[in-house]
């Protein structure tokens, strides 16, 4: 059984650690996590992927000479429960903060892409991102009133349903809901839910649904 379709861009050292002897991936039979070189993981010992129904390919589709990485980082009781896979281009990065959770079915996200969970991050199943998709579920750092009182919520759970394509260069906050099927337009910054099977642009400086019952 062929394990990816570039077997030689694979850094076959960390395919044997991370799939064989680390204790930090629980991993369903026949199921690996395929590291390309320029993969860098770096996984507390206190922290989990679960992979199961597929392989989880990271650092992928590489130009040749390439030195770009693949940034992965799992904090402190940190999980990524992967169901059916997941592939991460080159020159991406996702992190999960303590005790945060990110859970996905298949998803595939270009270069540029940026994940960073400090609570919970749910991805359905066939998802797709493409260039420069930003995704945070907090705001990291407080905003204070004058009496020094935090005035922001610091997180709040991003929800992206089944069959949603991010375009481009997209930033998606805490608080969103993306509804299945919809397609999110270029160079938007979503705060909120959107509805399924929409196409959502930019129309005066607000987001707006511009097509209902859209398929792709």
């Amino acid at each position: 059984k062929q394990i990816c379709k570039t077997r030689t861009k694979v850094d076959w050292f960390q395919f044997i650690y991370w799939n064989f002897i680390s204790k930090q991936i629980d991993r369903e039979k026949s199921t690996f996590i395929i590291p390309h070189k320029g993969t860098v993981l770096d996984i507390d010992k206190t922290a989990k992927i679960y992979l199961s129904g597929a392989n989880a390919e990271f650092g992928g589709n590489k130009l040749r000479g390439s030195k770009a990485e693949t940034l992965i980082r799992l904090e402190k009781n940190a999980k990524w429960f992967i169901k059916n896979g997941c592939y991460l281009f080159y020159d991406t990065v996702l992190e999960i903060k303590p005790d945060a959770v990110i859970e996905n079915g298949f998803f595939s996200i270009n270069g540029g892409g940026v994940i960073v969970c400090a609570k919970n991050i749910q991805i359905g199943e066939d998802v797709m991102m493409g260039r420069n998709i930003m995704i945070y579920d907090s705001d990291f750092h407080s905003v204070l009133n004058n009496e020094g009182e935090a005035t922001n919520y610091f997180k709040r759970p991003v929800v992206i349903e089944d069959h949603v394509w991010l375009t481009n260069n997209i930033t998606v906050l805490k608080g969103s809901q993306i509804g299945s099927g919809s397609i999110v337009g270029s160079y938007l910054t979503v705060r909120k839910g959107i509805p399924s099977n929409s196409l959502i642009e930019t129309v005066n400086s607000e987001l707006k649904v511009i097509r209902e019952n859209v398929t792709w």
